[in-house]
């Protein structure tokens, strides 16, 4: 029997709280990366409303931005049975709107501009085992940066796209993706699919052994 897997803990120290105010003042003043003409869009997300920038990735997994109690009628709709929020701050306020509700609410909270591969494959890892009960949704507060890469990985890893057009669709589908966000941009590579993978391999091998 293997020792714990290794746990990532969240810190956060002063001088990240003024990077994380900082990056939020811009985040509210940017504009979002406007979306090039393509014509071949058929496979991306498809959307289910765009209010809520909410969109239907695949049969069981959905991407939107925060919700609020009106969105309900949606979620059941939609057979939504896990929500993973991807917060760093305010990260209650899918308990404060859904826990009257007969939801499987997960935190995972992310910092937008320090997100690691190990990060991504644990988020990955609980989508997936979730969506054995129902369909999965995902979000942050925009819905289009931690939500998109998040998205985007899930195609490179389960649905076998290749990196290139995972993040085409990140940043060019209207879901608001923020340009600012370089370490984003530069998440996209071969070498981090490979850390997914193995840390997804990990957590499999774990838990046939439980």
């Amino acid at each position: 029997m293997p020792k714990n897997i290794p746990i990532f803990p969240l810190k956060i120290t002063v001088k990240q709280s003024v990077i994380a105010l900082a990056m939020l003042t811009l985040i509210s003043c940017a504009t979002p990366m406007p979306s090039e003409p393509s014509t071949n869009t058929a496979h991306w997300a498809k959307e289910i409303s765009r209010q809520e920038n909410l969109y239907q990735v695949d049969d069981n997994f959905y991407r939107s931005e925060q919700l609020d109690r009106q969105a309900e009628p949606l979620l059941d709709k939609l057979n939504i049975k896990t929500i993973v929020n991807l917060r760093f701050f305010d990260r209650n306020d899918d308990k404060q709107a859904f826990d009257h509700k007969n939801l499987h609410l997960i935190n995972t909270p992310l910092l937008t501009w320090a997100i690691t591969p190990e990060e991504v494959a644990d988020i990955l890892w609980k989508i997936r085992q979730n969506q054995k009960n129902g369909a999965v949704l995902v979000h942050c507060y925009h819905g289009a940066d931690r939500t998109g890469l998040i998205v985007a990985m899930y195609r490179v890893v389960y649905q076998n796209w290749d990196l290139s057009e995972a993040k085409r669709e990140m940043q060019q589908a209207p879901y608001g993706y923020h340009s600012i966000w370089k370490n984003i941009d530069k998440f996209f590579t071969a070498e981090n699919v490979e850390k997914i993978k193995a840390r997804l391999a990990q957590l499999s091998w774990v838990s046939n052994w439980q």
